[in-house]
């Protein structure tokens, strides 16, 4: 994450290597992680965002990986004050 307030909006990127497996298991985390950042969106400071994943994500519920968003981007807010 890298704050910028020029920004009008957060800009989100992911990075699923082939280490986390298959195009269709990235693709599917991608569309996931989309969905979930598309609707805290409103809520994330304007910056630049840069999402990945360990293997380890692969099987986790939708919920289960809102979740940990949530507490990621918990912790990227307490970081930036």
């Amino acid at each position: 994450m890298l704050l910028d307030s020029t920004l009008s909006h957060p800009h989100v990127g992911y990075a699923l290597g082939r280490g986390y497996g298959s195009a269709v298991r990235r693709n599917r985390l991608r569309r996931q992680l989309r969905e979930l950042v598309k609707t805290r969106e409103a809520t994330m400071p304007a910056g630049v965002y840069v999402f990945g994943a360990s293997p380890r994500a692969h099987g986790v519920a939708f919920t289960e990986l809102g979740r940990h968003l949530d507490s990621l981007l918990a912790k990227c807010a307490g970081g930036a004050k």
